[in-house]
């Protein structure tokens, strides 16, 4: 309950209590003075006349004393002050009428016999419980009647039975708990009443001062038509509002101000039927620019009807803005997601029930990112509103283009067209988006990636739809910039797979399921296995060895490739310190194991832990890994160098720019990508290529490898364009490390390539270990 004002209760309680106080004893004076005649007139021959006339004398002076008192103050007016005084009388007044009629039955008690006793009985009980009546808002004389009384009326009861009057004595004590339990909850009720009282006096107040305020200040205006609807009364408040004069609205139909619509039409047919209505919506134009006003009104019993109008443009316009902000995206103005979602949502149910066909295409700029950076957001701006743009002017306006967040946009369309035609159109938002955009006098050029899909005769709901298309997209990226791909059911049987391994390469590790194997790496001049390139294998229990090619890039999406790369560098590190020899360990590194601050002192731990040089270590790194470069990933390779750990850049020439890398940070060695060497044997560009690749290392000291080595050919030419080092299958295939053996003629370690293949690379090393002794054991 909010709090009240203390001495605003405490008089309104006084002046409820003197009231009820003085309504029950005007009440109780007449039954007062019988009970005092009857017990004088039946005891007026056995009791002593002198005390009973005294008695009597006494009870009666202290009625007329209230009477005095009480009309003495009008309680209507009285301060709080003069109540609490006049309160202290009463109260005093009332403990001195029950301490008189305290004394006098058991004074009575031993003249009682026969009748007298009923006559006793009778008004003893009626003085006790006319409690109720005189002190139902007196509480504390209440609760002192009550309590001297009770003993009164008991010591009565056992001077006239003795001990056979229990009964009575207890019913008499019944009474008295049930008088005293009564006076409580009289009391409690009395002052929650008055509680309520205030609180409904204060609520009056406040509604009150408000209604004055709103009358003083309101913005609404009072308007009043007559049972044809044509307006009267017309307040100049409501003419200044409308940009008319009175005149000219008196007697003018109320709809003529407004404009044709749904809420007019509704507005009119209110006015016809007579009813009433509240908040209804309708637009004007006053001095040519739309306003919205909002109208309720109630019929009258003279026929007319009455209401108030407000103007709540202001109002409306926010809801508007609102409305669009959360259906349309704010930057180009097409949909958002949540249009979006709703749209493909409806014509997702609408395919099952009409049989109708939607198709999604799925758009997302390739390498967008790029150009926010180098460009500047405000670039960015520019070219995804100019996309948005392009793609509605390819639609018809039934059709929905939607940008669902960064720089992915997506086309709704209802259609029956084979799969010729989608392709088609999807080749269409490839070219426009190809186009060369011109902004603030600089050409820029963008391409886009387009996943499409469709729902058949309604053969799929919003969210398969939108997942066959994401999976179609996907498929788009994997071919590189500025393609698409249409849904198949392939696309999702990968997906599945793709699903299943992501599931169970989370418990490989833990389930003991990873293990390495090396590939050996031999020297080209002597034919002398050099090292070993660590390589991980999943031995998966039901599919078997799966390669690195089908989880290691779900490791990398997923962010397990942390883990996993820290246990290979790990476990090879242990594996290779078992061996003995001065053997070179390759160990790859991804992407996001670059980015990770914890790699060098993980790096530094194992070799550290396992007493092994670290100049015998090599890193490799791919051009993806410089691909994003910043400053963290360039540091965290210089200080793998500072640990004495050698960096290779692996699969060189593949990417976009590796002379850039070779020159932006200091590699120790080169691996050329088997692309070139496939062909080197009949190939003149692949030959003068790698010619280059090694004329270049040479210059910038560094050493080179050449990647998938198959037949001896290869090891020929390659050792004679200046490559230093070679491995593939030829050499030998990964494998684990206890199948190596121990070379101990030559020392180092000894790997048997394929058997197929063994003797074409026996023969060769053969050859290039007898050229080495006829130079006397110098490097060629």
């Amino acid at each position: 309950m909010q709090a009240l004002p203390a001495d605003m209760l405490e008089h309104l309680l006084l002046y409820r209590r003197l009231r009820s106080f003085t309504s029950g004893a005007t009440l109780s004076l007449i039954p007062a003075l019988g009970a005092i005649l009857t017990l004088a007139y039946t005891f007026w021959n056995v009791a002593p006349k002198s005390l009973l006339l005294g008695w009597a004398a006494a009870q009666i002076a202290q009625l007329s004393v209230y009477l005095f008192l009480d009309r003495r103050l009008d309680v209507e007016t009285a301060s709080l002050d003069e109540l609490k005084r006049h309160w202290r009388r009463f109260l005093f007044l009332q403990a001195v009428g029950s301490s008189i009629y305290v004394v006098v039955f058991p004074f009575l008690a031993p003249f009682a016999e026969g009748l007298n006793i009923a006559v006793l009985g009778i008004v003893g009980t009626a003085v006790l419980c006319g409690v109720l009546l005189v002190h139902r808002t007196v509480p504390q004389a209440a609760t002192f009647h009550v309590l001297t009384m009770t003993p009164s009326l008991l010591l009565t009861a056992w001077m006239i039975g003795g001990v056979g009057a229990w009964p009575t004595m207890l019913l008499l004590l019944s009474f008295a708990f049930a008088l005293l339990m009564t006076i409580r909850t009289q009391d409690r009720h009395f002052i929650a009443a008055g509680a309520a009282e205030i609180e409904r006096r204060e609520s009056a107040m406040t509604v009150s001062m408000l209604l004055n305020d709103y009358e003083e200040q309101s913005s609404d205006w009072l308007w009043t038509v007559g049972p044809r609807g044509n307006l009267r009364d017309v307040s100049s408040r409501l003419a200044k509002a409308t940009g008319h004069e009175t005149g000219r609205l008196e007697g003018s139909p109320l709809l003529d101000l407004f404009m044709h619509g749904e809420q007019r039409d509704e507005l009119a047919r209110h006015i016809v039927e007579r009813s009433a209505f509240r908040d209804l919506l309708v637009k004007l134009r006053i001095n040519g620019e739309m306003r919205y006003w909002r109208l309720s009104a109630r019929p009258r019993v003279d026929g007319r009807m009455s209401g108030v109008a407000r103007d709540v443009t202001s109002d409306r316009l926010v809801e508007e803005r609102v409305a669009f902000m959360a259906h349309y995206d704010n930057l180009t103005g097409l949909a958002n997601r949540y249009l979006f979602n709703e749209r493909l949502r409806g014509l997702a149910g609408e395919t099952r029930s009409n049989g109708a066909s939607i198709a999604l295409f799925y758009l997302d700029l390739d390498d967008f990112k790029a150009v926010n950076d180098s460009r500047g957001h405000l670039v960015g701006d520019r070219l995804l509103r100019e996309v948005g743009t392009r793609l509605e002017q390819e639609i018809r306006s039934e059709d929905l283009v939607a940008r669902l967040g960064g720089d992915e946009f997506a086309v709704l369309i209802e259609t029956r067209a084979g799969d010729g035609l989608l392709i088609e159109r999807a080749h269409r938002f490839l070219s426009v988006i190809r186009a060369p955009y011109e902004i603030d006098g600089q050409s820029y050029r963008i391409s886009t990636s387009v996943g499409v899909a469709r729902c058949i005769d309604g053969d799929c709901d919003a969210d398969e739809l939108m997942r066959r298309a994401d999976l179609a997209l996907y498929a788009a990226k994997e071919k590189g910039r500025d393609h698409l791909a249409l849904f198949e059911p392939e696309l999702d049987r990968k997906a599945r797979e793709r699903r299943d391994i992501e599931n169970d390469l989370r418990d490989a590790l833990s389930r003991a399921q990873m293990r390495l194997h090396f590939q050996p790496i031999i020297d080209l001049d002597s034919g002398k296995t050099t090292g070993v390139e660590a390589l991980l294998r999943w031995y998966h229990p039901q599919r078997g060895i799966i390669s690195p090619l089908d989880f290691l890039p779900v490791a990398e999406e997923t962010g397990m490739i942390s883990s996993l790369g820290e246990w290979a560098i790990r476990e090879a590190l242990a594996q290779a310190s078992k061996l003995e020899g001065d053997f070179r360990l390759a160990i790859n590194l991804s992407p996001t194991q670059v980015k990770n601050p914890n790699l060098v002192a993980t790096v530094a731990q194992a070799i550290h832990k396992h007493d092994f040089a670290p100049e015998r270590v090599e890193l490799e790194i791919t051009e993806h890994v410089l691909l994003d470069q910043t400053d963290a990933s360039r540091s965290t390779l210089m200080r793998l160098r500072e640990l004495g750990v050698r960096i290779a850049l692996d699969d060189f020439g593949t990417g976009y720019s590796s002379l850039g890398y070779l020159r932006s940070f200091p590699f120790d060695r080169i691996k050329i990508d088997r692309a070139f060497v496939e062909n080197v044997t009949e190939d003149l560009h692949s030959k003068a290529i790698i010619s280059s690749i090694t004329r270049l290392a040479d210059a910038l000291d560094m050493q080179t490898t050449a990647e998938g080595i198959e037949n001896r050919e290869q090891l020929d030419i390659l050792r004679k364009l200046g490559v230093e080092e070679a491995q593939g299958f030829l050499v030998g295939k990964p494998m684990p490390l206890e199948e190596f053996k121990l070379d101990e003629e030559n020392g180092g370690l000894l790997c048997l390539p394929d058997p197929k293949l063994s003797d074409s690379f026996l023969d060769y090393r053969e050859r290039r270990e007898t050229a080495v002794k006829r130079r006397g054991g110098r490097a060629a």
